[in-house]
């Protein structure tokens, strides 16, 4: 008893330290780096060029303010001019506002036709076509205010009451509520559809990152002969279970930093976009895609490093690898089969099926009104039932054909390993 308890420890503490060696050599990649801070670098960049766009350093390209409106109006429709801080419309000839627009004095103006009242077109007259997106930003907030008076206009040179006519003009406000009262927004039903495929596929891309870092890591010990030199003084078990784990840490570690940047991010977002105000992440989904992350880490991470014990070579295991990595891919394939209905045959499929289950799952989590228990224990119990199946069939098959170099084992060798007892 005191032997087996002791070659346990020792088993664990070769785990530890292979663990430990794999996750110190990956954090340390060019590559692991610039991947991790390749999201919150985006997220600042990105938060620099709201914050830049919505200040008035952005040149307007000359001419007047984007608030001045000029018209020639041939349409007899009675509109008034005005003159605000903000905003001022003028009515000239058409030889005024020509002369104008050509000595620079104005960037464009409006041409309302005789046929107007028939026709509903207006005419917007200017000296380039180039993109200017600055200039059209303002042509769009002029061109809103436009039809605002031409419509207030209309509406009271057919006599309507000055309370009826502000009421069409303010059009119909309609607000969402729960039944319990809670308002509903738009930014809600946004997140409700973007969260889900953002976090998915965040989770997809550092299962991959990662177990790809585990398939290069043992395909190039196998062909340098590395791997030789580690089996004289570590058993294939604790080796592969500390591969996996060590990696599986950075992956975490990736998955920390990429959710960190965005508790920081929604709140200094919402700042500059008002409708972000009510995204928000949820705990409970937070901690079940952490499950379904590290059990999907450990069932592919187990898969990918047989495939490097069994491959010839790194090309070769890329190809096998990229077969197995497809299904985490399905989901987002089909992903209109969960918007449309989450109780489909094919979602439940996809949500059961080990290989796509911790994607399909994190969209189900984030498309569903409240948590689907039921079908969130059915799924981990599914998966980790295969993460362990996994493992264990994994650990035989590395234990006997690492040591193999440039030859395929055969299926009935591998068989043979998985049923093997020693």
């Amino acid at each position: 008893m005191s032997e087996r308890a002791s070659g346990k420890s020792s088993h664990f503490r070769l785990t530890g330290l292979v663990a430990r060696r794999e996750y110190l050599r990956t954090v340390r990649r060019r590559g692991y780096i610039i991947g991790t801070l390749l999201l919150p670098l985006g997220i600042a960049v990105l938060m620099g060029i709201s914050v830049f766009f919505s200040t008035d350093g952005f040149s307007d390209g000359g001419g007047e303010a984007s608030g001045a409106i000029v018209i020639v109006n041939a349409s007899g429709v009675p509109i008034n001019e005005f003159d605000t801080e903000l905003s001022s419309l003028r009515s000239l000839s058409e030889a005024d506002a020509a002369a104008q627009l050509e000595a620079g004095d104005i960037s464009d103006y409006y041409r309302l036709p005789e046929d107007f009242r028939t026709s509903g077109q207006v005419t917007r007259i200017e000296t380039s076509s180039g993109l200017n997106v600055s200039r059209q930003i303002g042509q769009e907030s002029s061109e809103a205010l436009l039809r605002y008076v031409i419509r207030d206009a209309l509406l009271q040179e057919a006599g309507v009451a000055p309370e009826d006519a502000a009421r069409i003009l303010q059009g119909v406000t309609i607000t969402a509520i729960t039944t319990e009262g809670s308002q509903v927004s738009g930014a809600d039903i946004a997140a409700a559809i973007v969260l889900p495929m953002v976090f998915a596929f965040i989770f997809m891309i550092s299962i991959f990152m990662t177990s790809g870092y585990l398939l290069q890591s043992v395909t190039e010990e196998k062909e340098n002969r590395v791997v030789e030199i580690l089996l004289s003084s570590i058993p294939a078990t604790p080796l592969m279970g500390g591969k996996i784990i060590g990696l599986g840490g950075a992956g975490l570690t990736q998955v920390a930093v990429w959710v960190l940047s965005a508790l920081v991010a929604i709140p200094l977002l919402s700042s500059q976009v008002p409708d972000l105000g009510p995204i928000k992440l949820d705990p409970t989904m937070l901690l079940l895609g952490l499950i379904y992350f590290v059990l999907g880490y450990l069932a592919f991470g187990a898969i990918f490093a047989a495939i490097g014990a069994i491959a010839p070579g790194n090309r070769e295991a890329q190809q096998y690898s990229g077969f197995v990595g497809f299904a985490a891919a399905v989901p987002f394939i089909v992903f209109s089969a969960f918007i449309t209905d989450l109780h489909s045959p094919l979602v439940l499929a996809l949500a059961l099926f080990p290989l796509t289950t911790p994607t399909a799952m994190l969209l189900v989590l984030g498309l569903s009104e409240g948590v689907p228990w039921t079908l969130v224990g059915a799924s981990l119990v599914s998966l980790g039932l295969f993460t362990l199946l996994a493992t264990w069939a994994s650990a035989r098959i590395f234990r006997a054909t690492v040591l193999l170099f440039g030859v395929r084992p055969s299926l009935r060798q591998l068989t043979d390993a998985i049923r093997s007892p020693h």
